[in-house]
């Protein structure tokens, strides 16, 4: 009886010099064709889908795209025809690398019209994609096999280059100045049209948006504060405005100190200005009642993804966020708040503002890299709360580095008194967010009320530059 082997091992893929990659050499010819026939029409439908010659496959398509690319971002778009390109290939030594002239009159002949051009350009950015997963995933099969200390640090910069697949290039690729104009000039048109697309997310508050020109995608915005002053509250409030305004946005919150049955606790009794205390005494009128559940259908309608993991670590961190911006397709991310978050794996010898500095960078880096703006929390400490003395960026508590990563630094300000909270519950109380730091745009002061019962925050509408306290 002959014996037989068994094996764990599954059975080998056939290996890519057995496959081909992912390509197609017709769509690549057509893409290259329309832009040679009717470069007008073309080139932006192309240029957005294709960045740069690596999204095509045959190494001829990628010399004459390289070139073409070259004329266009010189500004020669209207210049484009055989003729031009074969004299430019040929000048610059390429013209053999681009298959000679016979090639290129193949090329110029492959599409009649480019009224299909974006059809085209699709096809191959699609295979580009697939190229890309699988050098990609060949990447990381192999680091797979090597020896690892931490294997969260591994699946991090694994998630995170997947995730980057699905766009050709990753933000912060290499682009010339040329390339970026474009869409520069367009950006300053818009804000001078006042076009809500170029002002960023609004936060609900019209003198805090004037200041900072709404929340802006990749930006780090810190909003810092001594404990009970409502820096929470401001921030639950800027995610309802944003998850309920018009048009409504996806927001997503980590709220590391406070659970998440009390974080909409919190949402429902602010957007139907009724205190907690009302419904635990007993105070409620029918009238109220209605109130408060009209806010919850509108919150219900709402996008508000909250995670209330406690002691949650960067890493695991950064996977959530990006787990939130597949699933929910999130426009803003809130965290409360910074210094709740752990390092992995740390010791208690560790150097706690050094560890503070590598979230704060890591914070920044999630926002650049998921495209959105992240509105994180901050502790100022003890030296903010001497009388009479208005917080300072040098008040941020453990670390400069939040300073430097931060594109925007604001620090919630009022008098801390419990009587005056009591006294004034509902008719407010004075407070002030000094935009003490601003990359992109003014300093200044926003004046806001704030109403202890509801832990609401409303504008004031008025803002005095003079007002921000020195550095």
């Amino acid at each position: 009886m002959a014996s037989s082997t068994t094996s764990s091992s599954p059975p080998a893929a056939p290996a890519l010099t057995e496959r081909h990659y992912p390509h197609n050499h017709e769509a690549e010819m057509a893409v290259l064709g329309c832009l040679l026939l009717d470069p007008a029409a073309a080139v932006d439908a192309v240029v957005l889908r294709l960045p740069d010659e690596s999204s095509f496959h045959r190494a001829e398509h990628q010399v004459i795209y390289r070139a073409i690319k070259a004329q266009i971002d010189a500004g020669g778009r209207g210049d484009l025809d055989l003729i031009t390109l074969a004299d430019i290939l040929a000048r610059a030594g390429q013209l053999e690398a681009a298959g000679g002239r016979a090639y290129l009159a193949q090329v110029s002949t492959a599409v009649a019209t480019a009224a299909n051009v974006e059809q085209y350009a699709e096809i191959v950015r699609q295979t580009a994609v697939l190229r890309r997963l699988i050098t990609t995933c060949q990447r990381t099969s192999e680091r797979c096999f090597q020896p690892v200390e931490d294997v969260r640090l591994l699946l991090d910069d694994i998630e995170r280059e997947i995730l980057s697949v699905t766009a050709l290039h990753e933000t912060g690729a290499v682009r010339t100045v040329a390339e970026l104009m474009m869409p520069a000039v367009e950006y300053l048109e818009k804000l001078q049209k006042g076009e809500s697309e170029a002002l960023g997310l609004s936060t609900g508050y019209d003198d805090i948006d004037r200041l900072i020109t709404g929340l802006r995608p990749g930006e780090m915005v810190v909003v810092a504060a001594r404990p009970s002053i409502g820096k929470t509250a401001l921030a639950l409030n800027m995610a309802a405005n944003i998850a309920m305004g018009t048009p409504p946005r996806a927001v997503g919150l980590f709220s590391l100190e406070m659970p998440a049955h009390q974080v909409v606790l919190r949402l429902l009794c602010s957007d139907a200005r009724i205190g907690l205390s009302e419904v635990r005494e007993g105070a409620m009128t029918t009238a109220r009642w209605k109130e408060l559940m009209a806010a919850s259908q509108r919150l219900r309608e709402a996008t508000i993804v909250i995670d209330d993991t406690g002691g949650i670590d960067i890493l695991e961190l950064r996977n959530k966020a990006r787990r939130m911006k597949r699933d929910y397709t999130i426009d803003v991310l809130f965290i409360d708040y910074l210094q709740l978050i752990q390092v992995s794996g740390s010791n208690r010898n560790a150097n706690r503002e050094n560890e503070v500095a590598r979230i704060s960078g890591s914070i920044k880096a999630l926002a650049k890299e998921l495209d959105i703006p992240i509105v994180v929390l901050a502790q100022l400490n003890r030296q903010a709360e001497q009388q009479g003395q208005r917080p300072r960026l040098s008040h941020l508590r453990e670390s400069g580095a939040i300073e430097q990563d931060a594109d925007v630094v604001a620090l919630l300000h009022r008098d801390r008194d419990e009587q005056q909270d009591r006294d004034k519950a509902q008719r407010g109380v004075e407070a002030e967010l000094i935009v003490a730091k601003n990359r992109n745009g003014e300093t200044g002061l926003a004046h806001l009320i704030f109403r202890p019962v509801y832990t609401r925050f409303e504008s004031h509408s008025r803002i005095a530059d003079e007002d921000v306290p020195s550095v």
